[in-house]
């Protein structure tokens, strides 16, 4: 397993995990309104909760200044990567609140209770097939 070497959108890097910006990076590619609301150098991302699941995680994130997310409904993204000890790798999804970025989630369909994500090593993140 590798950490991405992808260009990195400009966020907070001291708060989010290499894994939530490699998958919030690949959602923006695909969705360029989420992409829309990463821009501007006074864009920060603030992590304000992580869950882990058992079968994923939960991160909430506070980015300011709140830019509207328009034209597109929630969950967005279809990203996937291969995660250091699940067999079958994971899913995420980006959700809005009121039209603003508000919680990453990502999913598996095996135990995830023993992963760190914050720390995890992590295989190409981009689109599920």
């Amino acid at each position: 397993m590798r950490r991405s070497g992808r260009a990195r959108i400009d966020l907070n890097m001291e708060v989010l995990s290499a894994l939530e910006q490699a998958v919030l990076d690949a959602i923006a590619l695909q969705v360029p309104e989420v992409a829309d609301a990463f821009a501007g150098p006074q864009v920060k991302v603030r992590v304000t909760a992580r869950k882990n699941t058992g079968a994923g995680f939960y991160t909430t994130l506070d980015v300011s200044p709140r830019s509207p997310v328009d034209g597109v409904a929630s969950p967005v993204g279809n990203v996937g990567a291969a995660i250091a000890g699940l067999e079958h790798g994971m899913g995420f999804l980006l959700w809005l609140r009121d039209g603003h970025i508000h919680k990453l989630e990502g999913y598996a369909y095996e135990d995830t209770s023993g992963i760190d994500f914050e720390r995890v090593a992590f295989g190409a993140v981009g689109r599920r097939t």
